[in-house]
């Protein structure tokens, strides 16, 4: 039908249209222009025996404007990228820099001990580090219907 579409295939263009769908915001900032689009970081997540540790980008972003809390068994990360530059009503702009407030929530497994989290901001990237506790965490079980 559309064959440009089509030239990866059909799992690499299912495949583009999901990253597209995960790497983009489900919201739009409130003001319509272009610097205002809401700022969406990009997170890492690894694991080794020890730990998680999970790392975000956050370029530009004080690290007082930056929250990370646990509630019950979700790890948020959030905060606010602030505009810098002043606008200019009679000249010209064309900024492409993203600005606004973010959210990212994760699940934090099981074997993760909660008092031991510790955060780390240095040249932009807030580094999060989850020790394990050591416990397995909970194997797949079946159940039984009755």
């Amino acid at each position: 039908m559309y064959p440009a579409l089509r030239r990866g295939g059909p799992l690499a263009n299912f495949r583009t249209m999901l990253d597209d769908f995960f790497n983009e915001p489900f919201f739009s900032a409130s003001s319509s222009s272009d610097a205002s689009r809401a700022y969406w970081p990009r997170i890492d997540i690894t694991e080794d025996k020890e730990r998680f540790l999970v790392r975000a980008d956050l370029p530009g972003i004080n690290k007082e404007d930056i929250n990370v809390s646990i509630e019950g068994d979700l790890l948020t990360i959030s905060g606010q990228k602030k505009e810098d530059a002043k606008k200019m009503d009679d000249g010209y702009s064309h900024i492409e820099r993203a600005y606004g407030s973010f959210l990212r929530t994760f699940s934090l497994p099981v074997n993760v001990d909660r008092e031991k989290i510790e955060a780390n901001y240095k040249n932009g990237v807030l580094e999060l580090s989850l020790l394990k506790t050591g416990a397995e965490p909970k194997k797949s079980k079946s159940i039984e219907i009755k």
